[in-house]
């Protein structure tokens, strides 16, 4: 018996080796692993979890991607992201990311997310399933508070006044205030053409002073050795208009011989230098508007009319009284081309007292 057997055993052994030549050895099983996580397992209700799966595989294994579709138990997605998979050592580590929440309080468990995965080079092969771990978390609900009902709403807050800043603010404003004045007076004085920064002017000139001297310019020019008689009259005539609006605030230079007659008769003139005054503008007009050619004699009686018109009618101011000390009595000083007073000064009380030039008020202006 034990004969037979020892000549079976080779017989059996080249069997079995024939055999498993003949059937196909069976795959291994490949490594996948998946795991999850939560970044918090204890929440109050309506916070947000981040809920995260990890799936390692070989590379020449393809993993189908869970989805927004997935059983999460009692919580909704909000969030889902996919991490771009990473490959180490022949290992690939794909990652899918959940944003979840609820709005219901108790204890819930994130049930096992199922991942299937399959050769990626065999797409007619029946996939494999995985499963990750169920994850417990606990949802509170907020807590009342805890110093009892809802306290009436608090008095409202005095806010103390800061003297300090109100007096910087107001100084401020005053400031600003004062750059724009100055600014707007500046820009005026630049656009018309004056000092930016005012400049004390000259007090003006007495009339008969400008009158006398553009007399003197008149008869000393060449106006009538060439023969400009016309000119030579109206520059005479202009001159005297000028004087009668500076000395009597008449607009002479633009008015006619009857309107400038008017207004001087309104100023209160005696009669004969009203009359004189009528002469001279009568004569220059024929000149001016009838074409006379006047003479040598004319010209001269005109321009002697003009400076004793000017000297008539010029304002002389009275010299001031003389020192209390000294009790000395001085008396006005005449227009020229007047006669003066010959009555002495009335002493008042050890004081003199000037008398006026005749033909004129006490302010040195002609009495009417």
């Amino acid at each position: 018996m034990s004969g037979l057997r020892a000549r079976l055993l080779p017989v059996f052994l080249a069997g079995s080796a024939v055999f498993a030549g003949l059937c196909p050895a069976a795959d291994p099983e490949p490594l996948v692993t998946a795991a999850s996580a939560v970044d918090r397992s204890r929440i109050t209700i309506g916070d947000l979890i981040r809920y995260t799966v990890t799936v390692s595989h070989p590379k020449d294994i393809a993993v189908a991607t869970p989805g927004t579709g997935a059983n999460l138990g009692g919580f909704e997605v909000r969030a889902y992201d996919v991490v771009e998979p990473k490959e180490k050592d022949g290992v690939v580590v794909s990652e899918f990311r959940y944003t979840i929440s609820t709005f219901l309080t108790g204890e819930f468990v994130i049930p096992p997310l199922p991942v299937a995965y399959r050769p990626a080079a065999d797409t007619a092969a029946a996939p494999r399933v995985i499963a990750t771990p169920g994850i417990r978390i606990v949802v509170e609900s907020m807590k009342p508070s805890e110093a009892g009902d809802i306290r009436d709403v608090k008095p409202p807050l005095d806010i103390p006044l800061d003297w300090k800043r109100l007096v910087l603010r107001v100084a401020a404003a005053l400031a600003v205030l004062a750059a724009l004045i100055a600014g707007v007076i500046l820009f005026r004085r630049w656009k018309a053409g004056k000092s930016l920064l005012p400049v004390r002017a000259e007090p003006p000139r007495p009339p008969h002073e400008i009158a006398l001297e553009a007399l003197d310019r008149l008869t000393a020019s060449d106006l009538r050795a060439r023969g400009e008689t016309m000119a030579f009259v109206v520059e005479l005539t202009e001159i005297v208009r000028r004087y009668i609006g500076g000395r009597y605030f008449v607009v002479a230079m633009e008015m006619t011989t009857t309107e400038v007659l008017d207004g001087l008769s309104r100023a209160g003139l005696d009669g004969d230098v009203f009359g004189l005054f009528g002469s001279f503008f009568h004569a220059c007009d024929l000149v001016k508007f009838a074409r006379h050619v006047p003479s040598d004699a004319e010209l001269d009686d005109a321009v002697k009319t003009a400076y004793e018109l000017v000297n008539r009618t010029k304002i002389v101011l009275a010299p001031a009284a003389a020192e209390a000390e000294t009790g000395t009595e001085m008396s006005a000083a005449p227009a020229p081309g007047s006669a003066a007073d010959d009555g002495s000064a009335a002493e008042n009380g050890g004081a003199a007292d000037a008398e006026p030039a005749p033909g004129t008020n006490r302010s040195g202006r002609l009495e009417s």
